[in-house]
């Protein structure tokens, strides 16, 4: 009897070892490694390491998540823009927007998700939301044709007065005269210091815990979504970041601003 029990013991204690070994492989792959990598990603922006970024984040995957969130709001303020112009701008509304809302969003995802971007953006301590609203609203200004809408001043021609685009770029301590000036992301607004694009906040950076991470789940096998807040009272997130296991290391593969 006991020689009979013996080796199922064994083998009970085999497959346990195994279960246990599996358990912590995965806890590797899917907590540990992914936390690496997000480490890694906030110390490349402390740093200012370009090439730090780019071994950790998938510029593309990242652009493509970004183009909704991008397209909607580009959508919204061409249409305001035409709104407010009046017969003119209802008249030309399909035309202009079919010609140039695509260029937009285009140059905005360009310009915006690059390495020197976003350790502009995590200098500034602005959230992630504002700084892209700042320039697709500055991007817009830019775009032949709708600029003679949108930028007007607001006590008549010539009055010297800002126009209502420059204040709020002015509220988000953005420059529309030296961000995105018409170059993409290898213009000027690529090759401008930090401290002119986006001035650098004063004060310690925010640090981030548990409590920031609002919601996690799975994207497939090999993807993660993590919503995060910078505040860690806040109800809910307010950017979703998603990893995945691209070339044989996890990166940063999107990026979702809460509407």
């Amino acid at each position: 009897m006991s020689r009979a029990r013996g080796p199922s013991v064994t083998r009970l204690l085999k497959m346990r070892s195994i279960g246990l070994v599996g358990i912590i492989a995965l806890l590797g792959f899917y907590v540990a490694w992914p936390i690496q990598a997000s480490y890694a990603i906030r110390t490349s922006l402390d740093a200012q390491n370009v090439e730090g970024l780019n071994a950790k984040i998938d510029f593309p995957s990242v652009r493509a998540s970004l183009k909704p969130a991008v397209t909607a709001k580009v959508d919204q303020i061409v249409t305001d823009a035409l709104r407010k112009a009046g017969p003119a701008g209802g008249a030309l509304a399909d035309s202009l927007k079919t010609s140039v809302e695509p260029h937009i969003v285009d140059g905005v995802l360009s310009a915006f998700v690059t390495p020197e971007m976003l350790i502009r953006i995590h200098a500034s301590g602005k959230s992630f939301k504002e700084a892209l609203e700042g320039v697709v609203l500055e991007r817009a200004a830019e775009a032949p044709g709708l600029a003679t809408f949108m930028i007007r001043p607001e006590g008549g021609a010539g009055s010297g007065s800002p126009s209502g685009i420059e204040q709020i770029a002015g509220k988000l301590g953005i420059d529309t005269r030296k961000v995105l000036g018409g170059g993409g992301a290898t213009g000027p607004a690529a090759q401008t210091p930090a401290a002119d694009l986006l001035p650098a906040k004063s004060g310690a950076k925010p640090t981030y815990g548990l409590g920031n991470i609002k919601h996690f789940s799975f994207k497939g096998p090999l993807g993660l979504s993590i919503g995060v807040a910078r505040d860690a009272d806040a109800p809910k997130p307010e950017l979703t970041a998603e990893l995945g296991f691209v070339d044989g290391t996890w990166k940063l593969t999107g990026l979702v601003p809460e509407p």
